[in-house]
């Protein structure tokens, strides 16, 4: 009545930003894209993108659409979309993901779960490769 009606904040928008000089201990919710270059601890929930930038220290439970780590981060994170570790990146924590990217010298430490991968597969039909010893049968090939 009084307001103007709410916008929609756009996906591509850096919301909030901790700077290299800042340590934040915390919940973070929020709608936009979150860009750590300090040190984070606690948690971060948002339908964009986290971007932990190389010197960042991230000590945080995530869950966003997209993460990209070049920093160092533990805790555990569920990227609805994808999961990338640049090459300075170094992650210790248990990921859920959509799409996996590890680059070159990146590293992961903890385990990794993919989105709609489907049940385990009872058996492969995989035929025999077993070749048959002298003895077993028929004589082995030279």
């Amino acid at each position: 009545m009084f307001g103007r009606e709410k916008q929609p904040v756009p996906l591509d928008r850096i919301e909030v930003t901790v700077g290299p000089t800042a340590n934040f201990n915390g919940d973070l919710v929020c709608d936009g894209i979150v860009k750590i270059d300090g040190i984070f601890q606690g948690s971060i929930k948002t339908v964009s993108n986290v971007i932990i930038s190389e010197k960042a220290r991230v000590d945080a439970n995530i869950e966003a659409q997209n993460i990209s780590v070049s920093g160092q981060a533990k805790g555990t994170m569920v990227a609805k979309g994808r999961l990338e570790i640049l090459s300075t990146g170094r992650v210790w924590a248990d990921v859920t993901v959509s799409s996996f990217l590890l680059d070159d010298g990146g590293k992961l430490h903890g385990a990794l779960q993919m989105f709609g991968t489907g049940p385990e597969p009872q058996s492969f039909d995989v035929p025999s490769l077993r070749r048959e010893l002298p003895g077993e049968g028929e004589p082995a090939l030279d």
